[in-house]
């Protein structure tokens, strides 16, 4: 009898060693995993970058794919908008978006803050900042923050 109980200790202290191991083994993977995932985000230049390619191919749905849902929302709507303003709106004239969205010149700096970054854009004297934020794991453009997106949207006088 007595052999039985300490059988019964010894399996139950093996069974927390066996659970141990496996929790130990599941993070690891988990961690594992979450990296890896997080090794295929594409770098917030490289979604500038195609968004800007987007718009010089004239590829809509490709350039509206890389912005924030908010920001899509608002460009799917904005010829209704600029008709109902009576046109005031300088750049939502055109049905579709241009290549006047973007600021042109080149990424010298991107501040990234854990779910948001900026992109830094130059050319010549000018900046330029392109807020960015993570949308379901994917860098997105946050149009609607871009200074120089809510200038180019500005009522004409």
């Amino acid at each position: 009898m007595v052999r039985s109980g300490i059988r019964t200790r010894m399996s139950a202290r093996s069974t927390r060693s066996n659970q141990r191991w496996r929790g130990l083994v599941i993070a690891v993977l988990a961690l594992l995993l979450s990296a890896a995932l997080g090794g295929c985000r594409e770098e917030p230049t490289i979604v500038f970058t195609s968004a800007r390619d987007a718009l010089a191919a004239q590829d809509v749905e490709g350039f509206l794919d890389l912005l924030t849902p908010q920001a899509r929302d608002f460009l799917s709507r904005a010829d209704k908008v600029s008709k109902a303003s009576g046109r005031a709106f300088k750049i939502l004239r055109d049905a579709k978006p241009t290549k006047r969205l973007l600021p042109a010149g080149d990424v010298t700096d991107v501040v990234e803050d854990g779910r948001r970054c900026v992109l830094v854009i130059k050319k010549g004297r000018n900046k330029n900042q392109v807020p960015m934020r993570l949308v379901r794991g994917q860098w997105r453009i946050d149009l609607l923050e871009m200074d120089s997106f809510m200038e180019a949207i500005k009522p004409r006088n």
